[in-house]
């Protein structure tokens, strides 16, 4: 309570992060009436909301300075209105570990970056833009090591990620984690592993056991990215598809070796991507910043990246992607063509008629088609306590 602050520009319970309130309130230095009208605003509080990214950001760049710690949430679209300031913050994290050895280390500025591209079904394509992950790789050199950029796969992956980035120092970290309800697809402790490395196969759901085996290798970054593969990994395997599934949590890790010393070797790159099998890769920002992280990796001709292609409008979750090309039909089907086009012909059609099929539906119904909405991964049990089908996952953005 007295070094710990969350800083937003109005955004905290839109980003569904009001559960902060059962232990602290916000922060409000004028007049008000009583707790009854005023909800959860005080005198003293450890939340600071005020609808200005530019000046939350620099609250919690000079609370940290103090030797405190923070983060700082935002909509992902809405990030880049501190784009410089991140920009001179990384600059003198920069110099002070190249150049000033004696300067004590600052906790990391952590930025929550929520209320993604994949999900405005409210908001529209204002709110489509997920390009503070490219912002910040131009940060990425000489080994500083001042960046950190995180995608949360699921609720677990989002623990670990938090336990690394508030335990780390002279760093900006940016965890991007959608707000919606969704799968969980690791445990915590498989979670800290995959973080640990920066990547990770996934055995359980793999039909490939060994990589020559595999036909295809499906990986993902992101959580929608990672749900549209899964389901598409469902797919391939009713067809009988020998695939490899592979997640990723820390973009950088896969910054080629030469340039970044804590990224995987090219040995650990080959062994979880193959070293000449087909890469299909559903990414949450622009496709090249994958690209171009990979550029010498072994194996990188043969990658094929889908990412957000600027394109989307105010429509739903099925549609959001498949604009995009990231759906899990569309994935499917580019699987089938990577390993072979002619053979799976008349699947491919069938797959991309479906598409133009779903849409339509939602354009006639305004909601998604039941195929995409009811889907549950095989084998979850979901009259199990807990469970929770796929649908809950197309909640409405303020619901």
């Amino acid at each position: 309570m007295h070094d710990f602050r969350i800083f937003g520009p109005d955004e905290t319970a839109s980003n569904r992060l009001q559960a902060s309130y059962e232990v602290t309130n916000k922060q409000w230095d004028a007049g008000y009436i009583s707790d009854e009208v005023d909800e959860h605003m005080h005198v003293s509080g450890q939340v600071v909301e005020q609808l200005s990214e530019h000046q939350m950001e620099g609250f919690l760049e000079a609370y940290l300075l103090t030797g405190r710690h923070g983060i700082w949430s935002s909509y992902e679209s809405f990030v880049h209105v501190i784009d410089s300031m991140l920009n001179q913050h990384a600059k003198w994290l920069e110099a002070t570990v190249r150049e000033i050895p004696w300067r004590k280390p600052i906790a990391s500025m952590n930025l929550l970056v929520s209320s993604h591209v994949w999900r405005q079904d409210h908001n529209g394509f204002s709110h489509q833009d997920p390009g503070v992950t490219s912002v910040l790789l131009n940060k990425c050199f000489h080994n500083d090591h001042v960046i950190g950029i995180y995608f949360a796969t699921d609720a677990n992956m989002l623990l670990a990620i938090a336990e690394k980035c508030y335990k780390s120092t002279n760093k900006i970290n940016a965890i991007i984690a959608g707000k919606q309800p969704a799968a969980t697809w690791l445990t915590l402790d498989e979670a800290r592993a995959e973080l640990a490395k920066g990547a990770a196969a996934w055995d359980w759901a793999s039909t490939a056991k060994t990589n020559d085996e595999a036909q295809v290798v499906l990986a993902a970054a992101g959580d929608v990215p990672t749900q549209e593969i899964m389901a598409a990994s469902d797919k391939l395997k009713a067809l009988g598809i020998k695939f490899k599934v592979v997640n990723v949590a820390d973009l950088l890790s896969l910054q080629s070796a030469k340039e970044n010393d804590e990224a995987l070797t090219d040995e650990e790159f080959a062994d979880i991507f193959t070293a000449d099998k087909p890469v299909l890769f559903a990414y949450h920002s622009y496709a090249h910043d994958v690209r171009g992280l990979i550029y010498d990796r072994p194996n990188h001709d043969n990658f094929n990246v889908h990412g957000y292609e600027e394109e989307g409008s105010t429509t739903t979750p099925y549609d959001m992607v498949r604009v995009n090309e990231l759906d899990r039909y569309e994935l499917t089907a580019e699987a089938l063509r990577m390993i072979d086009a002619d053979k799976y012909a008349d699947e491919i059609q069938k797959l991309e008629d479906f598409r133009q099929e779903a849409f339509q539906f939602a354009v006639d119904k305004g909601y998604d088609h039941p195929d995409y909405t009811d889907w549950v991964y095989s084998g979850v049990k979901t009259d199990k306590k807990g469970a929770v089908t796929a649908t809950a996952a197309t909640a409405g953005d303020n619901e």
